[in-house]
């Protein structure tokens, strides 16, 4: 009998359990509920915008920043409370940084009406220089090296030949060096590079920033008299003019010895069977600016007379 009466309370609870889950506010099964706190929606080289939900009594909100281990934030400016969502965009010190933002929300007597929002906000990349390049002597790849920013996610390299016609593109995260394909020795290329940041699920990019690139001239060599040997490349598409180095000794650096606007240069005053180490540096010139192929391969030979 008691086992019997056991089995109706449970069913009864059952029942009872029921009837208070069909009986709970519809908000229990809405929807989640919309983005909290504050977050970075879009940005330029010195501004960020922001947006961020509203606080309740709140009737305006104080925004600050800071920069990695400053000790206190810094005002920014105050914006009136309007909306559910409040939307606005802050001007902040430089290009390629992170900053910390903080939004207080005040009452209208000036009083904290909550909690501070704070969220880690960016500014794109600044145009970017390269720092080096190096040829790679028995292949079409160039590596270029240039100075991270601390807010890129990653940088975008494209190189087109001196037509505008897109040669190679290569996009590299978590450093600051890329190696570029397809850049044949004989032609000067227009390397575009801009770093880029994430920002609310979309990919931003910085400012571009512009140079001319090229292969190491391929040296051959053959002998002109008992002190001299006559240095050839192939023409390079888009030089001016070009460059010839030489040393017996590559640890206490190079000598210029000759600039030509042949492909070919007598290099004299040479020691029968001492090693020399060659380079030629090829120059397109821009106006006042040169833009010079890499040094850093050297070519070998020893002068032989039979």
């Amino acid at each position: 009998m008691k086992s019997v009466r056991g089995a109706a309370g449970a069913f009864l609870a059952v029942l009872l359990l029921g009837a208070l889950i069909l009986a709970m506010p519809a908000s229990v099964s809405a929807k989640a509920p919309g983005r909290a706190g504050v977050w970075q929606t879009g940005a330029s080289a010195g501004t960020a915008s922001l947006s961020w939900q509203k606080c309740e009594g709140a009737a305006y909100y104080k925004i600050y920043y800071r920069y990695a281990s400053q000790s206190g934030y810094h005002h920014l400016k105050d914006i009136k409370a309007s909306g559910n969502v409040q939307k606005t965009s802050v001007k902040l010190p430089k290009a390629g940084r992170i900053y910390r933002i903080r939004v207080a929300p005040c009452r209208q007597d000036g009083k904290s009406a909550g909690d501070a929002y704070e969220t880690e906000c960016r500014t794109l990349p600044g145009k970017i220089g390269l720092r080096s390049q190096k040829s790679y002597a028995t292949s079409r790849k160039m590596r270029f090296y240039w100075k991270a920013e601390e807010s890129a996610a990653g940088y975008e390299l494209l190189a087109a030949d001196l037509a505008g016609q897109t040669v190679g593109r290569q996009r590299v995260e978590g450093r600051a060096s890329a190696v570029v394909p397809d850049l044949f020795p004989q032609q000067f290329y227009r390397l575009r590079i801009r770093g880029y940041c994430r920002i609310d699920g979309k990919i931003v990019y910085g400012a571009s920033s512009y140079t001319y690139v090229g292969q190491q001239p391929r040296l051959r060599f053959k002998w002109a008299s008992h002190s001299a040997v006559m240095v050839s490349w192939a023409e390079v598409e888009g030089a001016a003019d070009y460059a010839v180095y030489i040393s017996d000794d590559p640890s206490k650096g190079f000598k210029r010895v000759k600039t030509v606007k042949e492909r070919r240069a007598v290099v004299p005053g040479l020691n029968r069977n001492w090693r020399y180490y060659v380079y030629v540096v090829a120059n397109m010139r821009r106006g006042k600016t040169v833009y010079a192929t890499p040094r850093t391969h050297q070519y070998s030979f020893r002068l032989q007379i039979e």
